[in-house]
């Protein structure tokens, strides 16, 4: 068995309204949340999960307080990699937060769900402000180098992507096997009270999806699968990552 070592590279701090993040819970709270590249380190293909952001571009959207931390390019820096190095970027959705920066990693092959990139191209109009770029005239999830999967499938050894929908139809998260147990990158915008509600929200359900939505049934059973089968459990979007180098 092929071990990894994960490195969250966080590119954007800043708190986010709550209920963006837990549904129904909090409302007129704010919880910190950050912007992460998750760097896969492995024997053989560079892998990254998701592509980074800026500060500048959620801003542009409305989401306000938010702080550069590094670029993609200062960030992989650290390992000795550029967003040129890349092989796979494994995209969990097509919200431009997780693809803002695609264009950089000009090498890659971009993997992503074929409900995903279906509905980010012709999204239903629930959904499609989601979906809506930046400030900027073009979309970044088109003209990719797509590898489109449907469901479950072993990239390398060790690194496995799963179709957890709910959050968007084509939401994928990523099993990694590292030397302390399976990691799951869960795919939708989550923080650690998804998965570990505080005793003051547990009563009401023992997990909280994801304040956006596009199934809340399918985004629960997405949550459940992942708490049943993982030994470390990552939101993307939880700060507790900010200041870690390695998982």
């Amino acid at each position: 068995m092929s071990y990894h070592v994960i490195h969250p590279i966080a590119t954007v701090t800043g708190p986010s309204g709550k209920t963006g993040m837990t549904y129904r819970v909090g409302d007129g709270q704010k919880v910190d949340t950050a912007q992460y590249i998750w760097y896969i380190e492995g024997p053989m293909e560079k892998i990254v999960v998701d592509t980074g952001d800026t500060a500048e571009e959620l801003i542009a959207r409305g989401l306000t307080g938010k702080t550069d931390l590094q670029s993609p390019e200062e960030g992989l820096g650290k390992f000795g990699l550029k967003p040129s190095d890349i092989d796979i970027v494994i995209v969990t959705h097509l919200h431009p937060d997780h693809i803002a920066l695609a264009h950089k990693y000009t090498k890659a092959k971009f993997i992503v769900q074929r409900r995903e990139l279906g509905e980010a191209l012709h999204p239903h109009p629930v959904g499609a402000p989601g979906y809506k770029p930046f400030n900027k005239p073009f979309k970044p999830y088109e003209n990719l180098n797509y590898e489109i999967i449907e469901g479950d499938k072993a990239i390398v050894e060790g690194v496995k992507v799963l179709l957890t929908p709910g959050h968007t139809p084509g939401t994928q998260s990523v099993a990694v096997d590292t030397a302390k147990g399976l990691a799951v990158i869960f795919g939708a915008c989550t923080v650690m009270e998804n998965f570990y509600p505080t005793e003051a929200t547990k009563g009401k359900w023992p997990l909280i999806v994801s304040g956006i939505l596009y199934n809340p049934l399918e985004a629960y059973d997405s949550m459940v699968r992942i708490k049943e089968m993982a030994q470390i459990i990552l939101p993307i979007h939880a700060a507790d990552f900010v200041h870690k180098e390695t998982i």
